[in-house]
């Protein structure tokens, strides 16, 4: 299991499970397949898209919808490859439906499982595999048409249509602050900002104005990948656990969003599946962004 994972969407972890996963991800650099036995008292709290609630869509332009809930995590995460980046399954493999557009253009098909099972070793030996895949196995990989970047791309596993987003690069190599922004083109999709509690479920600033809309995404670029030790790690749970932690929320033209999970205490933001320190002149043009903002305090798992 991948140790950027083991942060709960809400609560605390503890030095063990920090520990266990960490000592899980040195003796084998694929595990982060499998979620295991940590994974149930573990959720991804990292920059991956998600689907709460519906945005106010721009007249006339094509909108993508949630139709199905976000489903329990069930031991494994969901994750395909494709051109080289891992990528996870929106709201754990959701559905959803494209008006206004269709997804025509082909990217090929998910063909190597990588689920493990006892006796076999195709999850490790396609771990690197381009159309490698934890769900949808057979699915057809399409272009998004308001997305053509790849940053996202659509599934299409029978008549059901599922979103990937790039989390990560499959070989687990370094990727920047620059090169995340690039893939997501924030500049280009982004309509305005929320912030909101680190659950998500309160809206506690809109940022609406589009110049400083842009300078925040620029002031990300500034940002600075790091290797938390376990102690930073317990530095951020206990953050999120004291209500230190907020959702930075980019509300996107199509009507979904793109959130970043921020800590201005500590001076970090997760992107995909790393967490980047933020320099003090980015908190020096945007503290009034976090001034005066409360949330209760997180119970603790």
């Amino acid at each position: 299991m991948n140790n950027k994972e083991l942060f709960k969407t809400i609560g605390y972890i503890d030095e063990n499970l920090i520990e266990k996963a960490n000592s899980a991800r040195r003796t084998n650099k694929k595990a982060y397949v499998k979620w295991g036995s940590l994974a149930a008292c573990a959720a991804l709290v990292l920059g991956v898209a998600v689907y709460k609630f519906p945005q106010t869509p721009l007249p006339n332009s094509p909108q993508i919808s949630q139709q199905t809930p976000v489903s329990s995590p069930t031991g494994v995460r969901k994750i395909l490859n494709y051109n080289g980046y891992r990528y996870a399954f929106v709201a754990d493999g959701a559905q959803f439906k494209f008006t206004g557009m269709e997804p025509d253009k082909s990217l090929g098909a998910l063909e190597f499982d990588l689920n493990q099972e006892p006796g076999k070793i195709d999850g490790d030996k396609n771990a690197e595999k381009d159309y490698a895949a934890t769900f949808a196995m057979g699915g057809k990989l399409y272009e998004i048409p308001t997305y053509p970047s790849h940053f996202r791309i659509a599934v299409k596993d029978e008549q059901y249509y599922y979103l990937a987003e790039i989390v990560a690069k499959v070989d687990d190599s370094a990727m920047s602050a620059k090169e995340y922004l690039d893939l997501a083109n924030l500049k280009e999709h982004a309509k305005d900002i929320y912030i909101l509690n680190h659950v998500g479920n309160d809206v506690q600033k809109t940022i609406t104005d589009h110049p400083i809309v842009e300078s925040i995404i620029e002031g990300l670029y500034s940002a600075k990948k790091t290797e938390l030790s376990n102690k930073e790690y317990e530095a951020l749970a206990a953050a999120q656990s004291q209500g230190k932690s907020y959702q930075l929320q980019f509300n996107l033209k199509d009507g979904t969003y793109i959130a970043m999970y921020i800590i201005p205490e500590l001076k970090v933001v997760s992107m995909g599946d790393t967490y980047y320190y933020l320099p003090d002149a980015f908190f020096d043009q945007t503290s009034d962004l976090f001034s005066g903002l409360t949330q209760e305090v997180l119970p603790l798992y």
